[in-house]
């Protein structure tokens, strides 16, 4: 397993929510945070995505429901360093 190091990185306002709500407690559902953050499902699973490719968020599927995806933040995304040189960036219009 390869860990990737980044000191900065840039989130979306939108990925900055679902850091936040990740960090509240060790796993998520996609549904879960697409219910806390008032969005869709396929806009929460967008950014959760991103935050994947990133290499902040790891996606899981339950073994007990195929249907459903844990979601959880990695190593690199609960760092300090991480947390003090992101940068937010508008979102795309």
């Amino acid at each position: 397993m390869t860990t990737v190091r980044r000191e900065n990185v840039s989130v979306t306002p939108r990925q900055l929510e679902v850091l936040s709500c990740l960090a509240e407690r060790d796993r998520w559902l996609v549904g879960e945070i697409a219910s806390v953050l008032n969005v869709s499902s396929a806009a929460a699973t967008k950014a959760v995505a991103r935050l994947e490719r990133k290499g902040l968020v790891t996606r899981a599927v339950d073994m007990m429901d195929r249907r459903c995806v844990n979601v959880s933040l990695t190593r690199a995304s609960q760092s300090d360093k991480v947390r003090r040189g992101a940068q937010i960036i508008s979102p795309r219009t």
